[in-house]
């Protein structure tokens, strides 16, 4: 199969230098064999099928590296954001899919908008009866949708009910106290091994081509120091698999690790050896300059998740300053992207427009186009698992390509040909310009209709499932997180008077 575009990007960390002119890859199986010229390739393969009409933008497939596997959006389920720790409450309770009907949908939702390969940060309660069950029936929704995936299978076993939970506890009156006991009359130790078994027959079942098993711990103030330790010597007893942590995502997890460790959440990760080139941080919105020197010393890589920072009112990450000091910056939709509807291309444009004022110097240059469509391709295939094999158009790496209509980007009416393509992309590319999708060499979408499962009956029965509602357990829960709201909300505003604050971005001043 050959697939060819008017312009052809076979590597964004090249740059300019990284783009073809009416050019195309020839694809063997599942790898691409030759990159080259359309007409070369079309001579030297006359009877192979064609992608492409020739005035494509042709491209790698894009990596969506932090998402937790909605089918239906939150905003879809009725929840408002908030706060993150405020809303942590309201996604918890909300409807519920089938674990292969959230998971198809979920890929649909990627897959059209060009995210060839995703990875799902899982979230459950320790010791889910059900963790390998329901685990092995999204993969298999995803691999029926036709997506590449990395899944990292995650829980906590402590502060299940709030940060400090103890303490926390101790501010309910007693009818809360007895409701919520079970959230911290837990044995910690057996949920370290259960997560442990249950990755190890996840791993052993599953792992393979286009499934990337990793380690997905939720949150660092979620687990244990012997939880991170363990699961550090696991990663590293199966080739150094990156390790996903939720780390500094709102300044009240910023309170914690100083109250906690008298030091920021990275620093107490330094301590217990996880700061390598396999760590992958989510969010770390409230890094500090020694955090990121720590980070871009290690190789290690960060997770950016622009519009869902600011749905959740966490803020900016201080992603200008971490890309300089050399930390593996990637793109995350984290499922609250921008226009609802996990457009990769939106959320590159998102990081793209809110990293442009690192100073007020008018010499400080902002981030490229290109270093942010690195973090949406080459970046994010390293923290997935697939490092060398996905994010470019190269000779030997896997078929994951996009072609992208450019009639509005290009063509609607006019744009100058010495326009830089990686800026065009930025500033008007959109998913629903994906016109085809190939994910491993097979061909999963064309001219926008899906090939490998029945989308309409997909939805059909999304609609079934989500027409019966909670069930009366969710509800319980559901009342029992709203009626400790209160308190939880007191709990942690006390911990940020007095917080010092100096950005890393300078903008408008009060004074």
């Amino acid at each position: 199969m050959i697939m060819r575009g008017q312009y052809v990007v076979t590597q964004a960390s090249k740059g300019e230098s990284g783009i073809l002119r009416d050019g195309a890859i020839h694809i063997v199986g599942d790898c691409i064999h030759e990159v080259g010229s359309f007409e070369q390739m079309r001579r030297r393969y006359p009877r192979e099928k064609v992608l492409g009409n020739g005035k494509q933008l042709l491209m790698p497939g894009l990596v969506d590296a932090h998402t937790h596997g909605a089918g239906l959006s939150f905003v879809q389920r009725g929840v408002e954001y908030d706060y993150l720790e405020k809303a942590l409450l309201d996604f918890e309770c909300t409807m519920s899919l089938s674990p292969s009907v959230n998971s198809q949908l979920n890929a649909v939702r990627h897959l059209r908008n060009g995210c060839t390969t995703l990875h799902q940060n899982n979230w459950t309660m320790p010791l889910y009866e059900k963790e390998v069950e329901d685990s092995e029936a999204m993969i298999a929704g995803y691999q029926k949708a036709g997506v590449r995936l990395a899944f990292s299978p995650g829980t906590r076993n402590q502060n299940i009910l709030a940060y400090e939970d103890e303490g926390f506890f101790q501010t309910l009156p007693d009818t809360l106290q007895k409701r919520t006991a079970y959230l911290l009359n837990f044995d910690k130790k057996a949920a370290v091994q259960y997560y442990l078994d249950c990755f190890e027959e996840l791993y052993c079942r599953c792992n393979g081509k286009t499934v990337r098993i990793l380690y997905g711990p939720n949150w660092v103030q979620g687990s244990t120091d012997d939880f991170l330790q363990s699961v550090a010597e696991g990663a590293q007893k199966h080739g150094n698999l990156p390790i996903h942590l939720h780390t500094l995502q709102t300044p009240v997890q910023k309170a914690y690790g100083v109250r906690k460790y008298g030091k920021s959440l990275v620093g107490h990760l330094e301590d217990l050896g996880l700061v390598r080139d396999n760590l992958v941080l989510g969010h770390a919105v409230y890094l500090n300059e020694g955090d990121i020197e720590l980070l871009g010393a290690a190789k290690a890589s960060v997770t950016h998740h622009p519009s869902c920072n600011l749905a959740t009112r966490n803020g900016i990450a201080p992603v200008y300053h971490m890309v300089r000091h050399g930390v593996n910056v990637c793109m995350g939709i984290d499922e609250k992207g921008i226009n609802d509807d996990e457009d990769m291309f939106m959320e590159m444009r998102m990081c793209y427009f809110l990293h442009r004022i690192p100073s007020h110097d008018l010499y400080t240059p902002a981030l490229d186009a290109y270093t942010v469509l690195q973090m949406a391709t080459e970046n994010a295939a390293r923290v997935t698992g697939y490092s060398g094999e996905i994010g470019a158009l190269v000779p030997g790496m896997q078929a994951d390509a996009i072609l992208v209509d450019l009639d509005e980007i290009l063509h609607a009416p006019w744009t100058d040909p010495n326009a830089k393509l990686g800026n065009l992309i930025l500033h008007r590319a959109l998913g629903r310009h994906v016109n085809t999708v190939v994910v491993a060499g097979n061909l999963i979408m064309q001219n926008r209709k899906f090939l490998t499962i029945d989308v309409e009956a997909l939805y059909q029965e999304a609609v079934e499932e989500a027409s019966r509602g909670r069930t009366q357990e969710q509800e319980v829960y559901r009342q029992l997180l709203q009626d400790i709201k209160p308190y939880y909300v007191d709990w942690y505003n006390k911990w940020l008077q007095g917080q010092k604050i100096e950005p890393f971005y300078p903008m408008n001043s009060s004074i």
